[in-house]
C-alpha cells in the first residue's frame, strides 16, 4: 500500500513521501522501513530522533522541529491507529461456513445462514444460532440458549442454558456464561447449594475476553449492557446488571446483585461487594474495594475506595509519618525538660 492511500483511508493530510510502501503498523522503537508508526504520547517524542519508520502519524498541531520523516496529520492520533490496525489485520481464523463433521447439532437447533460451526462443538436442544454467527472448535452450546447474528464464540467457550445473547458479539476462548451463582445457606452445619434458576442475557455489541465467568441469576437474569467490553478473568457473579459501554479490565470481581450505570470503568482487580449500586459515568482506580454505592460521575480509589483526592492527601500524610513522629517526640523532649523546671 502506498503512503498515499493510507492517508486517505485515515483522512490524514500528508506532508511527503506519497509514494513509499507501507506494509504494516508498529511503534516508533520496533518499526522498519515498510512500516508506519505513530505518536500520540509526547514522551515519546525523543523516540522520532531514532525510529526506521516510513512515516509517522502525529496530532494536527504538532510541532515537527527538526524532524524529517514524512507525517501524517489526523485530528485524534489513536483514532487513526485502530483504524491503519483494522487495515493490516489478517483474516479472522474462523471455521468454514456450515457444519464441521465432528460436531454435534441436536434436531431442533436452528442455524441461521451462513453460520459456521467448527470442530467438535456441542449444540443443544432448541439453540438458535443466528445469520453469519461463528462457533469456533469446542464450544458447548447449552439447550435453549439463543445466539444473535454476527457473533465469534470463540474455542471452548460454554454458554449454558437458556441464556441469550444479542448481535456482534464476541467472546474469546475457555470463558463460561451461564454457570450456576455461588450461593449456600448453612444448615445443620452443612453449605446447601442454592439452585440458581435464571439466566445471563447479553445485549448486542459485547465484547468478552478469555477466561471470564458470568454467572446465572437466582432469579430473573444477569445482565450485560449493551457495547460493554469486559477483559480477560473477569469474574460476574449472579444477578449482577451491567450498564451500556462500561468498561471492566482483568481481574475485576463482582459480586452478586451489584448494579452498575453506563459507561462506568472498573480497572484492574476492582473488587465490588454485594448489592453496591454505582452510578453513571463512575472511574474505579486499580485494586481499589468498593463496599458502598458510589454516586454518578465519582473518581474513586483505595480499599476501602475513597474520591481520588481524598486517598491521596492520606497518602502524602502516611508517608509524613516519621517525620512527624520524630517532631513530636522532640516537642514532647521539650515540653518535659520546661515542666521539670518548675
Amino acid at each position: 500500500m502506498k503512503l498515499a492511500e493510507l492517508a486517505k483511508h485515515i483522512d490524514a493530510a500528508i506532508e511527503s513521501g506519497a509514494d513509499c510502501a507501507i506494509d504494516s503498523v508498529a511503534t516508533l522503537s520496533e518499526a522498519s522501513e515498510r512500516d508506519v508508526s505513530f505518536l500520540s504520547d509526547k514522551r515519546y517524542v525523543a523516540d522520532l530522533a531514532n525510529t526506521k519508520a516510513a512515516a509517522v502519524i502525529v496530532a494536527e498541531d504538532f510541532d515537527a522541529g527538526e524532524v524529517t520523516l514524512p507525517l501524517l496529520r489526523v485530528a485524534n492520533v489513536e483514532h487513526a491507529v485502530a483504524n491503519v490496525l483494522r487495515l493490516f489485520a489478517p483474516e479472522p481464523d474462523l471455521p468454514a461456513v456450515g457444519v464441521h463433521p465432528s460436531a454435534v447439532v441436536a434436531s431442533s437447533a436452528k442455524l441461521g445462514a451462513n453460520a459456521a460451526v467448527g470442530a467438535n462443538v456441542n449444540i443443544g436442544e432448541g439453540v438458535v444460532v443466528g445469520d453469519g454467527t461463528a462457533l469456533r472448535a469446542g464450544c458447548v452450546i447449552g439447550r435453549d440458549v439463543v445466539i444473535g447474528s454476527n457473533c465469534v464464540i470463540h474455542a471452548n467457550v460454554s454458554i449454558r442454558q437458556g441464556c441469550v445473547l444479542g448481535d456482534n458479539i464476541h467472546i474469546h476462548d475457555n470463558t463460561v456464561i451461564g454457570a450456576d451463582g455461588f450461593g449456600y445457606n448453612l444448615i445443620d452445619g452443612k453449605h446447601c447449594k442454592i439452585t440458581h434458576i435464571g439466566i445471563v442475557k447479553i445485549e448486542n455489541d459485547v465484547e468478552i475476553g478469555a477466561n471470564c465467568c458470568i454467572d446465572r441469576a437466582k432469579f430473573g437474569q444477569t445482565l450485560i449492557g449493551a457495547g460493554t467490553k469486559i477483559d480477560n478473568l473477569v469474574q460476574i457473579a449472579h444477578n449482577v446488571q451491567i450498564g451500556k459501554n462500561c468498561i471492566l479490565v482483568a481481574q475485576a470481581g463482582i459480586a452478586g446483585s451489584s448494579v452498575l450505570g453506563n459507561f462506568v470503568i472498573l480497572a484492574g482487580q476492582v473488587g465490588l461487594g454485594d448489592h453496591v449500586n454505582i452510578g453513571d459515568g463512575v472511574q474505579v482506580g486499580a485494586q481499589a474495594g468498593i463496599h458502598r454505592d458510589i454516586a454518578a460521575g465519582e473518581k474513586v480509589v483505595g480499599s476501602p475506595a475513597l474520591p481520588v483526592k481524598t486517598f491521596f492527601r492520606q497518602i502524602k500524610h502516611i508517608s509524613n509519618l516519621s517525620e512527624m513522629a520524630r517532631e513530636l517526640k522532640e516537642i514532647r523532649s521539650k515540653i518535659d525538660t520546661l515542666e521539670a523546671k518548675k
